[in-house]
């Protein structure tokens, strides 16, 4: 499975949702390469999952990937919901 947290600048908020999502889901014993990048630099059609914020959602290129849109990176929970039912989505 393949992940991308996308952001303005690909250091900040997509990079913190980059690590969030990874203990996410390692906690759930789910193997996935999670990767971050910059709104320019984002090719969503290389992913499974696409983790943004509604700011960058709507500048993404079409793609079939899953998006997860999450404006509060600080709720993990919330996160951790959207991302596992995402995954179970994309796994079935």
């Amino acid at each position: 499975m393949q992940i991308l947290t996308v952001c303005g600048a690909g250091v900040g908020t997509s990079l913190m949702e980059k690590m969030f999502a990874e203990q996410i889901l390692s906690a759930a014993g789910i193997n996935a390469t999670v990767d971050n990048a910059d709104i320019t630099s984002a090719t969503p059609d290389d992913y499974d999952i696409v983790l943004t914020t509604s700011t960058f959602a709507d500048m993404l290129p079409a793609s079939s990937a899953t998006i997860i849109v999450q404006d509060n990176i600080m709720d993990r929970n919330a996160l951790q919901t959207k991302l596992l039912a995402a995954v179970a989505t994309v796994e079935d």
